[in-house]
């Protein structure tokens, strides 16, 4: 990581609408000393046993955090982009307890930090700054436990559907570049069992698969199916 420039509070804040509008003097002051960072792309954000010594907030790119199995399958939990806060930080900040997973720059990314010190002064002495961390929790604690949900007790095949039919709507493509690997990787199962799954998917007419790429026929075939 390398420091780039000296932080422009506005920029910083444009995808934070519930940080840009705390006007206390201390969180605005924090702002103003948060050291920006550049950080290429594969770069290994914690480990588990890392001990987070840092508020973040993320202004460019994508974060993947993840669980590796003994067996080196992994399962993401959830993707951190602008405008959100990574929860499993928030939990070692507040708490002091080590990472208990793997976090990694999936594009390269542009961030700005403050010190677990600060964090702390900020915490205690804004209620607003506070509110804000607390509701941010709640609510990625509930999406966690959706997703525990959903690989517990949903259908592998549905789940596959649901989350082909969520990338091609929100990202309004209608090209999927992906591998069977790393969608399996997204699914927390073998690439073999998706790639059957894939295929089950494509003779029913809602995708088309090609080497490396996932292409979208029938959106309203992948809504039908999950």
């Amino acid at each position: 990581m390398s420091v780039i420039s000296t932080c422009e509070p506005d920029r910083l804040l444009a995808d934070y609408p519930g940080l840009q509008c705390i006007d206390d003097p201390v969180w605005r002051q924090a702002i103003a000393d948060m050291l920006p960072m550049d950080i290429p792309a594969g770069t290994v954000m914690y480990r588990p046993g890392d001990i987070c010594h840092n508020f973040v907030l993320l202004v460019e790119g994508t974060v993947r955090i993840f669980v590796r199995a003994r067996n080196g399958r992994e399962i993401v939990l959830y993707r951190l982009h602008p405008g959100e806060l990574c929860i499993l930080s928030l939990s070692g900040l507040l708490h002091g307890r080590p990472h208990t997973v793997e976090a990694v720059a999936e594009t390269p990314l542009r961030a700005a930090s403050l010190g677990q010190e600060r964090f702390h002064e900020v915490f205690n002495r804004s209620s607003a700054f506070r509110g804000y961390v607390i509701d941010h929790l709640v609510r990625r604690l509930h999406e966690t436990m959706t997703l525990l949900q959903e690989v517990a007790f949903e259908r592998l095949d549905t789940r596959l559907a649901e989350y082909l039919y969520r990338r091609f709507e929100q990202g309004g493509i209608r090209v999927l570049k992906m591998t069977h690997q790393q969608l399996a990787v997204e699914l927390g199962t073998t690439r073999e069992v998706t790639s059957r799954m894939l295929k089950v998917l494509e003779r029913s007419g809602g995708i088309h698969l090609r080497r490396g790429r996932i292409e979208l026929v029938d959106v309203e075939q992948l809504r039908r199916a999950h």
